[in-house]
């Protein structure tokens, strides 16, 4: 067993000295940064109304109250109060009556209160709607979070529960089968007692239902979770789910992709397959449509997966409808992935689905 080195308490007060002279650096970087920048923003509002006042005679406030708005924007209320105060002096100083000294009459000191009145509601009003957003943006992406985890648990739990139906159920059903048929043997021996055809019968409705309730359970278990999409990946399980809507609805599916097998992770893979998956439902509701033509590209690092339907088409208004719960789950899908999907009508009839979404850091 390696010894355990002992630090002395010097070296931790060291460290700590030096981390704690390190963060006061940086915040005396961050302070000259924010109150620098007030500085030089007034500096250039005075130097331009200074150019602007040789050509033509114009307000001194205009440039200085955009000035304050840009700190306050950037930096904060302080930095921009500090920014309207040197403004005021700018202005009492260059521009007040008489020039070049701090004074002047009544209605110009009062003028001057009204602009520095301004410049605190811009700085109060600005920070205020900065902060606002930040909230919002944290929320928004606290939700997203959420639902990218509650995605992840969904189909983490359709896989279990795809699984337990596969692999309990069907072997159970398989083995029944199995022993039904072994008994039927038996019974309807030479020489086995009863009537042969009425048994014959019920062991072959027996049986025939014990298939249907196989073909039930792999079709549910598929379903829940296909395991092609774990197996060989997107690809293959567009493929195989556009055959399978085929085959169910009648639909003329047409697939044609650019690549054969593509490596990304489970959550970027699982989100393009529900998509496509919403998008043929989608259309077996509401489109009534013969053919569906299916387009999956890969564009150097962008994922592109287009869906069109030759059927009615969907209205305008329901594109961005808040009813249109379908379209809304493949957004926010597309969303968590960093992706974009678009949705509008064909020049002459059905409807488009556009996903496009970056490979960057998705692959596994």
């Amino acid at each position: 067993m390696a010894a355990t080195e002992i630090v002395p308490v010097k070296s931790w007060a060291e460290a700590g000295g030096y981390m704690e002279l390190k963060e006061t650096r940086s915040t005396l970087v961050s302070f000259g940064i924010r109150y620098g920048t007030a500085v030089l923003a007034v500096g250039v509002a005075l130097s331009l109304t200074l150019l602007i006042g040789i050509f033509i005679k114009s307000i001194a406030s205009p440039l200085f109250l955009l000035a304050i708005m840009v700190v306050a924007w950037k930096h904060g209320i302080r930095p921009g109060i500090v920014a309207t105060v040197i403004s005021g002096i700018c202005i009492d100083y260059f521009f007040v009556t008489p020039v070049y000294q701090l004074g002047g009459s009544l209605d110009n000191i009062v003028r001057l209160v009204i602009f520095t009145a301004q410049g605190w509601a811009f700085c109060w009003l600005i920070t205020s709607r900065n902060k606002a957003l930040r909230q919002i943006n944290e929320s928004r992406d606290r939700l997203q979070a959420l639902s990218l985890r509650q995605q992840t648990l969904r189909e983490e739990e359709r896989k279990r529960i795809s699984l337990e139906i596969h692999d309990e159920l069907g072997q159970a059903l398989t083995g029944m089968k199995l022993e039904t048929h072994s008994l039927s043997k038996k019974i309807l021996a030479p020489g086995a007692n009863g009537d042969n055809d009425e048994t014959s019968q019920r062991i072959s409705d027996l049986l025939a239902s014990i298939d249907s309730t196989i073909g039930t359970v792999r079709r549910i278990a598929t379903e829940l979770r296909p395991p092609i999409l774990d197996d060989l990946g997107l690809v293959a399980a567009i493929e195989w789910q556009a055959q399978e809507f085929q085959r169910r609805t009648g639909i003329t599916c047409l697939l044609s992709a650019n690549v054969e097998k593509v490596d990304l992770d489970a959550e970027f893979t699982t989100a393009v397959f529900r998509i496509f998956q919403e998008t043929l439902t989608n259309i077996t509701r509401h489109a009534s449509a013969n053919t569906v033509t299916v387009n999956l590209r890969k564009l150097r690092d962008k994922l592109i997966l287009k869906v069109e339907d030759d059927g009615s088409g969907i209205k305008i208004e329901n594109i961005d409808s808040s009813r249109s719960l379908g379209i809304l789950g493949m957004r926010e899908r597309a969303r968590l992935i960093g992706g974009e999907l678009e949705v509008f009508n064909g020049e002459k009839s059905g409807a488009t689905v556009l996903l496009t979404a970056s490979l960057a850091q998705k692959a596994t």
